[in-house]
């Protein structure tokens, strides 16, 4: 088993965790340095802001004593979406890895904004863009959304029939 996938499945079992506690299924992690420096299930049913991946960043940065994570990798179990892609970009990510694709509304295959060269040219606000390795454990974690509703998620997503 690689870095990555030992990281996409503990972020697949977050996103369970999520589900029990009766929120959507989507879980992070943020290492540096091959070691978890924090991790987050999503939290939005309470408020809608509370993405798995913006509780994470904010956890990495009160853990590292700093906003700048660079250096840092964000490990999630489905595409970040553009304003969690926008913080991302924000706290100077340096790699983002994810499982499931989010071609309705991810912030790297629908808004390209993990990738976008225009926000670096924004310092210090935005780095450079992060490396960004997806579909990693894709089944793995597709098997957690079709628990749900959440039919939009995967490179399989469509529009169910009926």
């Amino acid at each position: 088993m690689t870095e990555d996938e030992k990281f996409i499945r503990h972020c697949i079992a977050l996103s369970q965790q999520a589900i029990d506690s009766g929120d959507a299924p989507f879980g992070s992690v943020i290492t540096k340095n091959g070691k978890i420096v924090a991790e987050a299930s999503n939290e939005a049913a309470s408020q809608v802001s509370n993405h798995a991946e913006i509780l994470v960043l904010n956890k990495a940065a009160e853990a590292l004593g700093s906003p700048d994570l660079f250096g840092c990798t964000l490990y999630t179990n489905c595409e970040p979406c553009p304003m969690c892609s926008f913080m991302i970009r924000e706290h100077k990510i340096e790699r983002v890895v994810f499982a499931l694709p989010s071609p309705f509304m991810g912030g790297y295959s629908k808004w390209n904004i993990l990738e976008d060269p225009g926000l670096a040219e924004f310092p210090p606000f935005f780095s450079a863009a992060p490396e960004v390795v997806g579909s990693v454990l894709e089944p793995e974690a597709k098997a957690v959304f079709d628990k749900t509703p959440l039919w939009m998620f995967g490179t399989d997503a469509r529009k169910p029939s009926g």
